[in-house]
């Protein structure tokens, strides 16, 4: 989400389409039933990567989501601006995002100019800080490995430092950063994270006015029984050493 402009520079709106958004609905389109997590069916979603110290399951919705974002809407004075939303069509873990988030957005009472394109203008057009209708954007989605979103330090989705060194939207809030701070000691302390993780980056800017983005996808990932010597990589498995039994 793009925080200098309307109608994004409104947390009302922004908390309004957030809870617009249904996870399901997108993995649905995304990758299908078959490969959807139990706690997404159940509408519980991880705040970090599964398996991550913090990743604590927590409803971030309760209730109808929909109904609590038409009526936020109705509240924020939302004056029917259009939201551009970058929807590339040349990669296929990117394609259903977009489209299922404009189709969700609308129903909620948005405006929305769905605009097609490919990956590496939304990669080049991300950057810029101009105003959508000088080229700029509203919303744009992006895919993370666990490992980039498995503690609050390194999920700088949910950062704060806005115009100085954030990432794309640039949300600006002290706290988040400082709460950052606060989890990289503890980690650097190595003290009961599971049992009491400190208040975090990602916590703080879902709960209070910040929120500047919502995971809307996390399929799992599946192995196969019938191979051995799978090695882990950094993110992804490496693709040498296996061995398929017959």
């Amino acid at each position: 989400m793009n925080f200098l402009h309307p109608p994004f520079d409104n947390v009302k709106v922004r908390r309004a389409a957030l809870l617009a958004m249904n996870q399901k609905d997108v993995l649905d389109a995304l990758v299908g039933n078959a490969r959807i997590s139990q706690d997404l069916r159940r509408g519980v979603r991880l705040r970090y990567a599964a398996g991550a110290p913090m990743s604590a399951r927590r409803r971030l919705v309760k209730g109808d989501g929909m109904a609590e974002a038409k009526k936020l809407l109705a509240e924020s004075g939302y004056d029917g601006t259009p939201i551009a939303v970058m929807a590339p069509g040349d990669v296929v873990t990117l394609k259903a995002q977009p489209i299922v988030a404009a189709q969700l957005l609308r129903e909620a009472g948005f405006k929305v100019d769905l605009q097609a394109t490919d990956w590496q203008t939304v990669v080049t057009r991300r950057a810029s800080q101009k105003p959508p209708k000088e080229g700029g954007w509203n919303m744009f989605f992006t895919n993370w490995v666990a490992a980039d979103v498995s503690n609050p330090v390194v999920n700088v989705s949910v950062g704060g430092r806005g115009m100085n060194g954030g990432w794309f939207g640039w949300a600006e809030d002290a706290k988040i950063e400082a709460a950052a701070a606060t989890s990289l000691r503890a980690s650097n302390a190595r003290t009961s994270r599971r049992r009491s993780p400190p208040r975090s980056r990602s916590e703080s800017s879902m709960t209070g006015d910040l929120h500047p983005a919502r995971p809307v996808s996390g399929p799992e990932r599946r192995g196969a029984s019938r191979l051995s010597g799978v090695l882990d990589g950094p993110a992804t498995p490496v693709f040498w050493n296996m061995d398929k039994s017959e």
